[in-house]
């Protein structure tokens, strides 16, 4: 497996096409994986072109600025089980007539919690970029979301993946980064109340990073988003 030689400027002009803003972004990835193909994301479908193909270079471009655009919140659209209310009644307490309400605002809940890690990922890429590191947009590296090139020619690549809660790693991101170099970092502990700004593993931007700007970033976002 391996990409084009020209992977790079192909890169620059399918992103060009696309989004022009984007450019430099995009080729950063791809100058990445085309030294490290074995940590490219294969595209899905059944005429999806082979990794580090000049149609998987440029195809990719596209799903990269699309995982970029906003994200509405959505609740599940999966019907509660009846049962859930007995259950709410007859255990919890929940009054009779409250229990088709607490249902559907659980459901709003958990649209609201599968949209954090997106959110997440938007405010740490909004100061991460502009001090050269790139969000992975379209998940287009394995278990990484952001990659940062070498400063001098004698560093390593830096690879980075973010979750919201310390629990919420699944077992094939920790499987594929065994032997690989991916730095860890989460934002809240499952287990006890707080944050974990303080431990960003880049040193240098932990002093634009808070808890404070992240809820300032995604009330900012979402009131863009309504109508």
């Amino acid at each position: 497996m391996a990409f084009v030689n020209d992977a790079e400027q192909i890169a620059r002009d399918a992103m060009g096409a696309v989004d022009p803003v984007l450019v430099d972004a995009y080729a950063g990835v791809i100058r990445f994986l085309a030294g490290h193909p074995e940590a490219a994301s294969a595209m899905r479908g059944s005429s999806a072109p082979a990794i580090g193909s000049t149609e998987y270079v440029r195809r990719q471009a596209a799903a990269f600025a699309k995982a970029r655009d906003p994200r509405i919140p959505q609740p599940p659209t999966t019907v509660p089980d009846e049962m859930v209310s007995v259950i709410l009644v007859s255990y919890f307490g929940i009054a009779a007539e409250d229990a088709e309400r607490v249902k559907r605002e659980h459901l709003l809940s958990m649209g609201a919690e599968n949209l954090i890690g997106d959110l997440l990922e938007r405010y740490l890429a909004s100061v991460l970029e502009p001090r050269g590191w790139v969000w992975c947009s379209g998940a287009m590296v394995r278990a990484a979301d952001f990659v940062k090139p070498p400063e001098r020619p004698a560093d390593e690549w830096r690879l980075l993946q973010v979750k919201n809660r310390d629990n919420s790693e699944n077992s094939s991101s920790s499987a594929i980064r065994l032997g690989t170099e991916i730095e860890k970092w989460h934002r809240t502990f499952s287990r006890r109340v707080g944050s974990n700004w303080g431990a960003f593993p880049d040193p240098a931007l932990r002093q634009h990073l808070s808890e404070a700007a992240f809820k300032k970033f995604v009330r900012d976002y979402l009131h863009a988003l309504r109508p």
